[in-house]
């Protein structure tokens, strides 16, 4: 079916019935620190649409990119449609990776200094001690980098004791015919350090980058700088994503406009939905539902820092918003996420309560319910595909599955009201269940 026959049929806000022409939405994601290229982006999602359609036997048409590769947003269209259902999206990334990259191809001194220098600060304000009384995942997550810096540390001073020992070692007789005798004793010295010092950044290249702790030192550095209001590049472009979103909102295509924050693009969103609020002050009170969805989130890995007061300030205004439906998924296995932590009120909360009952409304993402045990038992140790599981497909129904919020024609407010989730509303053969009236989330 063309997306043209789609755009013809008449959009609804709530579920559909056999013959209704579908419903129409806008996925708008933000990232979290990631450089990757956006043609990667756009070949894994069509690939993991694909493992989408056949766990909800339903058909997926994704189209190609349909942006010019310099836009602020890279986006595709989908067409989905079941046995009783249809439903159309246009999906957008909105791009900041060319920040993200600048700092990537900055020289390993600068990454390090000022990377550590990150840490520090976050350890000497006591935000590190905030993060294990909040989630001791995380607490242990914020560790990791400073771990793996002082265990390369440690090798390259013991690479180079050993290299001093080995030059000491030299016969007496070959090192005065190599050097002048004043120097036999401090040249040692200086083969040990010269010897140390390169052996700590061949392993700070490698393993290090593969172990993605380059990665790693950018984004504290870069989420630090954020906070602090030294990165002008990155306010000036969430303005260019608040009048993208206002855009799409004034054009009236769309029942939903469904916003994805993950990881840092989650406290990013809320200067979105912060200076959308100013463009639209009406945005979501009627017309199109406007929904956030937050997953893998790290919002109090700022809010909890003494100076996060303007992320702890937007956190609040935004889940104060009326006519928004923000819901965030936590997930266990997930080390980035701050799991049963509300990132408004910053204290530990229960999940999986009645909707209403808090805003944002917060939601169990089981990964365990959503990958098989033999494929979580090969993920254990990889951390980050584990934090990247929130914007893959599932190999189990699950009541978290981002393809069925994206794709699905149940509308995101009404799959996250229910704790049974996305199964709830879909019979074994993929068609949709009669509904009940939705249910506001908010």
């Amino acid at each position: 079916m063309s997306a043209q026959a789609l755009d013809s049929g008449a959009e609804t806000g709530g579920t559909q019935a056999e013959g209704d022409a579908g419903g129409r939405r806008l996925v708008l994601l933000l990232p979290g620190h990631d450089p990757t290229d956006m043609g990667y982006h756009h070949g894994r999602f069509a690939y993991q649409a694909g493992l989408f359609g056949k766990l909800w036997n339903c058909r997926v048409d994704v189209s190609g990119r349909l942006d010019d590769g310099v836009e602020t947003s890279a986006r595709w269209h989908i067409d989905a449609e079941g046995p009783n259902w249809r439903q159309q999206t246009d999906y957008e990334i909105l791009r900041w990776d060319d920040i993200v990259v600048a700092f990537d191809e900055r020289p390993d001194i600068v990454r390090l200094s000022r990377g550590v220098a990150a840490l520090i600060d976050f350890l000497i304000t006591g935000t590190a001690w905030r993060y294990f009384r909040a989630c001791i995942r995380y607490g242990l997550f914020f560790l990791f980098p400073l771990a793996v810096i002082l265990l390369f540390a440690a090798a390259g001073v013991l690479a180079g004791g050993l290299a001093g020992s080995l030059f000491a070692s030299l016969p007496g007789m070959l090192q005065g015919q190599l050097f002048l005798p004043a120097l036999s004793e401090l040249l040692p010295k200086l083969v040990a350090l010269v010897v140390g010092i390169a052996a700590f950044l061949i392993l700070f290249r490698w393993p290090g980058r593969r172990w993605r702790l380059h990665q790693s030192l950018d984004d504290w550095d870069l989420a630090r700088a954020y906070m602090y209001g030294r990165m002008p590049e990155l306010e000036e472009r969430l303005e260019r994503f608040a009048a993208l979103v206002a855009a799409r909102l004034d054009s009236g295509r769309y029942d939903e406009v469904l916003l994805v924050g993950h990881s840092l693009g989650a406290t990013l969103v809320l200067g979105v939905l912060e200076r959308l609020a100013v463009r639209m002050p009406e945005a979501g009170r009627a017309g199109t539902r406007l929904c956030l969805l937050t997953c893998g989130a790290t919002i109090p890995k700022l809010a909890l820092h003494p100076a996060g007061a303007g992320v702890r300030e937007a956190a609040s205004r935004i889940a104060a918003l009326p006519g928004l439906s923000w819901i965030e998924y936590q997930a266990r296995h997930d080390a980035i996420n701050f799991y049963k932590f509300d990132p408004v009120r910053l204290c530990r909360a229960g999940l999986d309560e009645p909707a209403g009952a808090r805003r944002p409304l917060l939601r169990n993402a089981n990964i365990k319910s959503m990958l098989s045990y033999e494929k979580l038992r090969r993920l254990r140790w990889e951390m980050m595909r584990l934090h990247y599981q929130f914007l893959l497909a599932n190999e189990k129904r699950a009541a978290y599955d981002y393809f069925m919020f994206a794709l699905g024609p149940v509308p995101f407010a009404v799959i996250a009201a229910g704790l049974g989730g996305a199964p709830a509303h879909f019979a074994a053969d993929g068609s949709l269940l009669p509904q009940t009236a939705p249910v506001a989330a908010s």
